[in-house]
């Protein structure tokens, strides 16, 4: 019984890293982020509307947050999953459509929506941080 918890518990312990390993053998830097928005302040204020974003000077390339749904945000690492060691993979939003993300490196598209892969060459998903409203005008970006 005792060998059964603890090949449970290994197996947790194992799975429940899978996706910061994955993003470190990617070659894509582990950086602490601990960020909060004032919602009410100009410069954050495009992120009161669903369908706003915003970039933030934080992470390995820079972040950039989306109104996604009310109350609902996401943050993403803009450095690009495709070959992570070229300083010139950084994703930004797209000109013409405002819900993707292009690498101007690689051509590779990501969906601002979820961070998932539209189109390759790359082919994981961009690294995503948690991003939870601490109180209705503060937004809290962290890993």
């Amino acid at each position: 019984m005792i060998r059964l918890c603890t090949v449970c518990i290994l197996l947790l312990s194992l799975f429940s890293c899978k996706k910061d390993n994955i993003n470190q053998q990617l070659g894509i830097p582990y950086v602490k982020v601990n960020q909060y928005l004032l919602l009410n302040n100009p410069s954050s204020q495009i992120l009161n509307n669903v369908g706003g974003w915003l970039y933030l000077n934080a992470g390995s390339r820079g972040i950039i947050v989306y109104h996604r749904a009310y109350e609902e945000f996401v943050a993403f690492d803009r450095h690009c999953t495709w070959q992570p060691e070229k300083s010139c993979g950084v994703v930004s939003v797209d000109s013409s459509a405002t819900v993707i993300l292009n690498c101007a490196c690689c051509n590779s598209k990501f969906s601002l929506i979820d961070g998932s892969v539209l189109q390759g060459p790359a082919v994981y998903p961009l690294l995503q941080y948690n991003a939870k409203l601490a109180d209705p005008y503060t937004l809290h970006v962290y890993n």
